[in-house]
């Protein structure tokens, strides 16, 4: 048609201006927990149905499962120093840190050989309530293996977290045997670290034998060495206190103490010689103290005489006999000093030769002494050498044997692990725990519906924001259209305060902005495919226009499955579109009312064997043309794009264009494919309108809002469209 395809704007050309007055359909962005609560809101009931089936799945397993005794035994580890071969000064480990001590333990708890010393210990392979415990009625040929197995599965070791207690627990249908259990197990790993730790000190016992046998025949060579040596130089030594110190000794050579006494007699000897000859010089004058003690009574004895003489002189004169008889008396006294000063003069010289004499022998005797002394000096050295080997081998000897006599009488030492609490035997079952069991069937529920609802919302290609439609079909929006069900389409509609008829107004706004004379006369409604509201649409386009003054004519040209009369109660509808393309005139009998809106309606006609051939050809676009001559507008409701050849050859001879999408249905893909057909034919896509718009779109400003919402159907039957 050409009489108002120039006044008509494309889609492409007209966006910017369709934006600017229609400000509603901007994309808003809906906040993420905003989303998350709107898609559980619509899905609710299958959100429910899974929680409640999960809840009774797991109520009915918990009522089914056997009841499990868990029984516990509590043990302290302390930190063991097992440094068997140290001895004081020496380090012969590294040390361990306790991190990975504590862990070795743990490891050793849950060990299989610990397991199975406790099979063999309390006799599981033939204990009736333990095989009876776990159903077991016939062993395989390892009893050992499959029953180790069933311990490891079953025990559990939970550290005490900041501390060195660690808790042994075991679980079974049993309550009495899962005490036993629990305690053997701590019993016997208690005692597999004792024999560890016995095992330790053996080998260490061993080392220590190994290392003294070693020791004692090196000691004795180097003392064997040290004697032949000090033979052969005639080094012989002997212990002396300290000075200052009577508890220790050291040692020195035979010829150094001689050499040290007899330089202490040549000290002397020189002394006594040097003495006798002062007395020799003194000229009778005796310096020796002996000798002057001597004749010192008699000197005394003469002066006593010599005072009494002279007292008596004085008073009695020289004639006095007892002055004369003192006079002989100091006479004779003289005489016998005399004698004795000369007798001691010889005798000073006799001690003087005599001294001298044997400070010469002396000296002699030391320098032979000095002499020899020099010579063991220099072969002390290796001598040293040799003493130092003696002492060394002497000292390691004394400690790895002190070391060894230790370990013999401390033998393993002390236990770092002893029980704090054996296990009792339990009241009440750990498991099946109700409670935790629910939670988790609601947890298990809760995740496998978000699962579920994921999964659909990942595969849901439909349309559920109407403002993404210019996004994801490169179209506008020509308006949004809430879902109405049950019966009352026919008094939304009519009603004007109705959101129903506002929607639709508002399309028909929308409309007008896409030429200069406002609303397109020739208007396809079309969609992608059948049940999407869009001879609803038609209907309720027709009847707005209508309200408006203007005379419209709603053509039905779904020739092959009409929906038009599900709205509308049509009063000549035997013939029609179908007829007219078939070659009939014409005639004022074939254009209706339809009831119970005032717009003129001409009906499909009769269904046709082939609607795609009568479409081809210009009679379609000729009865176009007349129609349009007689009327403001004609709403042709189209047949669904998708699979049939009909709606692109109507598309091509229309103004343009209005394409339904159902919301929450169908997918964007197969839509985009039904534009592209469509404008592929010729056609020119207007915009596109988002029906069915529900409580499912509230997030995005639409749905419940409106109040109403509508069924695009039949009255009983409203999932029901074409």
């Amino acid at each position: 048609m050409q009489h108002n395809s120039k006044n008509v704007v494309a889609a492409s050309d007209y966006r910017d201006l369709f934006d600017d007055h229609q400000p509603a359909i901007r994309n808003l962005s809906v906040p993420p927990l905003e989303q998350i609560w709107q898609t559980i809101k619509n899905n609710k009931l299958l959100i429910g149905s899974l929680l409640i089936a999960s809840l009774l799945i797991g109520l009915i397993i918990t009522l089914l499962m056997t009841p499990m005794y868990k029984a516990t035994t509590r043990i302290e580890i302390s930190r063991a120093k097992e440094n068997v071969t140290s001895v004081e000064g020496v380090d012969t480990s590294d040390k361990v840190l306790d991190l990975q001590y504590y862990q070795t333990q743990y490891e050793l708890l849950s060990s299989r050989s610990l397991a199975e010393q406790v099979i063999r210990k309390s006799n599981l392979t033939s204990n009736k309530r333990f095989l009876k415990a776990y159903d077991i009625e016939v062993l395989p040929d390892d009893p050992e293996k499959f029953i180790a197995s069933i311990l490891l599965a079953n025990v559990s070791i939970k550290p005490i977290e900041t501390s060195n207690l660690v808790d042994i627990e075991y679980t079974s249908a049993d309550p009495v045997v899962s005490s036993g259990i629990a305690n053997a197990w701590a019993r016997e790993y208690i005692a597999s670290n004792l024999n560890r730790r016995f095992g330790a000190t053996s080998e260490g016992r061993k080392f220590l034998e190994g290392r003294l046998a070693q020791l004692r025949e090196r000691l004795e060579n180097a003392e064997r060495d040290l004697i032949n040596y000090a033979a052969r130089r005639n080094l012989f030594t002997i212990d002396i206190p300290k000075e200052g110190n009577s508890d220790t000794t050291a040692s020195q050579t035979l010829v150094a103490s001689d050499l040290q006494a007899l330089n202490d007699a040549l000290t002397n000897a020189t002394t006594a010689r040097l003495a006798a000859q002062s007395a020799l010089r003194a000229a009778g004058n005796p310096t020796n103290p002996a000798d002057a003690a001597a004749i010192q009574p008699l000197r005394q004895k003469r002066a006593e005489l010599a005072a009494e003489r002279a007292r008596l002189r004085a008073t009695a004169g020289d004639e006095y006999p007892s002055v004369i008889a003192l006079t002989d008396q100091v006479t004779q006294l003289d005489r016998e000093i005399s004698s004795a000063e000369s007798r001691l003069g010889s005798d000073v010289k006799a001690r003087y030769l005599q001294a001298a004499e044997l400070e010469n022998r002396l000296r002699l005797r030391v320098d032979e002494l000095r002499k020899e002394f020099v010579q063991q000096r220099r072969d002390s050295v290796q001598y040293n050498i040799l003493q130092r080997e003696v002492d060394t081998n002497r000292a390691l000897y004394n400690a790895i044997l002190q070391r060894y006599r230790e370990i013999g009488v401390a033998g393993v030492g002390e236990n770092n692990i002893s029980v704090v609490d054996s296990a009792e035997v339990p009241d009440s079952p750990s498991s099946p725990n109700l409670p935790l069991n629910l939670l988790l069937s609601l947890l298990i529920g809760a995740a496998s519906a978000g699962g579920i609802i994921l999964l659909r919302e990942r595969l849901d290609q439909s349309v559920r924001d109407p403002a993404e439609v210019p996004e994801l079909l490169g179209v506008p929006l020509l308006g949004s259209i809430p879902f109405v069900g049950g019966r009352g389409i026919d008094r939304a509609l009519s009603k004007k305060d109705s959101e129903l008829y506002e929607a639709y107004v508002n399309l028909c706004t929308n409309l007008g902005f896409l030429s200069d004379q406002g609303v397109p006369k020739l208007i396809m409604v079309g969609s992608s495919r059948p049940a999407e509201g869009k001879s609803l649409s038609s209907v309720a386009l027709a009847n707005v226009l209508t309200e408006r003054g203007k005379r419209v004519l709603l053509l039905d040209a779904d020739m092959r499955n009409s929906g038009v009369f599900k709205y509308l109660e049509i009063q000549n509808n035997r013939k029609g579109l179908s007829n007219l393309l078939s070659g009939e005139k014409l005639s004022p009998d074939m254009i209706g009312k339809g009831t119970p809106f005032s717009f003129d309606i001409l009906s499909a006609g009769r269904r046709p064997p082939n609607a795609a051939e009568l479409l081809t050809g210009e009679r379609f676009a000729t009865l176009l043309q007349t129609l349009a001559t007689s009327y403001d507008h004609v709403v042709i409701d189209g047949p669904p794009v998708l699979g049939l050849a009909d709606a692109p050859l109507i598309a091509a001879a229309v103004d343009g264009v209005v394409m339904v999408i159902e919301a929450n249905h169908g997918k964007i893909r197969l839509i985009a494919q039904a534009l592209n057909r469509l404008e592929h034919g010729g056609g020119k896509i207007f915009g596109a309108i988002v029906t069915k718009l529900d409580q499912r779109n509230t997030t995005y400003g639409y749905g419940s809002d409106y109040g109403y919402g509508y069924s695009y159907g039949d009255k009983e039957q409203p999932d029901e469209e074409t």
